[in-house]
């Protein structure tokens, strides 16, 4: 009897509650869309991050991460890579040699980090191939006649005013204490919107490398890329006995990407905070809406509420009444809510944001990290559900005190119309 009341005044007060609902609506669609492209633009601040340097889980002797020296390298062979390649939750692997050096020609020269990679292999793990500007990525097989080949980051290219086709020669102290020099062509430039790498990178073959560093076989770091940027700390914890049984000679660190940069995770979590207290007033504003509503309704309707109680429904019994239509239209909103937010929210997952209104660029940068101009927003059922339940929460406590009020009215006094 309660719940067919309730229905059949929310149904004679369509208005009002189309309302009250479309009010719950629009906070649960804005919380959905909101929460779905705050976290799309995290992860795409983790990735632009990580994807060209350090990548989710990042594998270096525990002492060269204290104190990075070019001797501090450890063995790698292709069975190990393999090996980490078929690790559950590991979607791509890349070894590297880290080498500091002088780099130019006879008109000008500059300092330059020198990284040996495997190509086809950072191609996969990075997206440092689709960042060429100018020429192409490294050939999948070295020419071992003649200069080696060599891709610059672009401002380092525009400091040594280098184009594709010049030669450039490298200078620096190898592991063995020689002086390692080679000569390198410039086969192409890469812009990443990573200034770290657009002004110091000088990417060369990975064999290239060790010979120019005397480090046969070694390399300095192992990049992983993880499936999932949120499980990098569980994939480093259960690659760490992995790396024990392949590397056994030396210590080695493991480290997730919170780790490896631990300012970009207090970056995480400083957003995050801020980004709880603007849902708090987002809710908050939703709930004044529906708590004024619900007030003006149970004022408007205090003549009603005498009539029932004259005719024997006790206060009780017209306190549950009150509540059950707030919880209808909360259920209501929320369910209208959940549709129009996860639709937007998965059309922008798929078709993404176009923040090309705010650059005219095809990249832009903020607080240091490269973004795409395009956002895409990141669904999950957390952020569908998480935003229904809390407004479905919020418009019943929202209603128990216009009921607590409607159940307190004097018979008399409500059917006379005086309170």
């Amino acid at each position: 009897m309660i719940l067919r009341l309730a229905f059949r005044n929310l149904l004679r007060n369509r208005w009002r509650s189309l309302l009250t609902s479309g009010g719950v609506a629009l906070a649960v669609a804005m919380m959905i869309w909101t929460v779905s492209f705050l976290d799309g633009w995290m992860g795409a601040m983790v990735r632009g991050s990580t994807a060209l340097d350090s990548l989710q889980v990042q594998i270096e002797r525990a002492d060269y991460v204290e104190e990075p020296a070019i001797y501090r390298s450890f063995d790698v062979t292709p069975e190990t890579l393999e090996r980490l390649e078929g690790e559950a939750g590991v979607e791509a692997v890349s070894a590297r040699v880290r080498l500091f050096g002088l780099l130019g020609d006879e008109q000008r020269s500059q300092v330059a980090q020198v990284i040996g990679v495997d190509p086809p292999r950072e191609a996969r793990a990075t997206p440092v191939e689709e960042a060429v500007v100018q020429g192409r990525w490294l050939a999948v097989q070295e020419v071992n006649d003649g200069p080696g080949e060599v891709v610059l980051g672009d401002r380092l290219a525009r400091q040594l005013e280098a184009e594709v086709g010049d030669e450039l020669v490298v200078f620096l102290e190898a592991a063995d204490g020689s002086l390692g020099n080679d000569v390198f062509e410039v086969v192409g430039v890469v812009r990443t919107g990573t200034s770290t790498i657009d002004r110091q990178a000088a990417y060369v073959h990975l064999e290239r490398a060790r010979y120019l560093g005397a480090l046969e076989g070694q390399v300095h770091e192992v990049v992983i890329g993880a499936a999932d940027l949120s499980q990098a700390p569980a994939l480093a914890q259960r690659l760490s006995p992995v790396i024990e049984e392949l590397v056994s000679e030396q210590e080695m660190a493991v480290r997730p990407w919170q780790e490896v940069l631990p300012s970009i995770a207090e970056m995480v979590e400083l957003t995050g905070s801020s980004n709880a207290v603007m849902y708090l007033i987002i809710y908050l504003v939703a709930s004044l809406g529906i708590m004024n509503t619900q007030r003006m309704s149970a004022l408007e309707r205090r003549r009603e509420f005498g009539v029932l109680m004259a005719i024997g429904v006790s206060p009780r019994r017209l306190f549950w009444i009150v509540v059950l239509e707030t919880v209808v239209l909360g259920v209501m909103g929320a369910l209208l809510g959940v549709v129009l937010g996860a639709s937007l929210s998965l059309y922008h997952a798929s078709a993404g944001l176009d923040l090309a209104m705010f650059s005219p660029q095809s990249s832009f940068s903020y607080m240091g990290v490269s973004f795409s101009e395009r956002i895409y927003t990141a669904v999950g059922l957390r952020t569908v559900v998480e935003p229904a339940v809390v407004m479905i929460v919020v418009s019943v406590l929202c209603g128990l005190w216009p009921a607590t009020q409607s159940a307190r009215v004097e018979i008399a006094r409500a059917i006379s119309g005086r309170s």
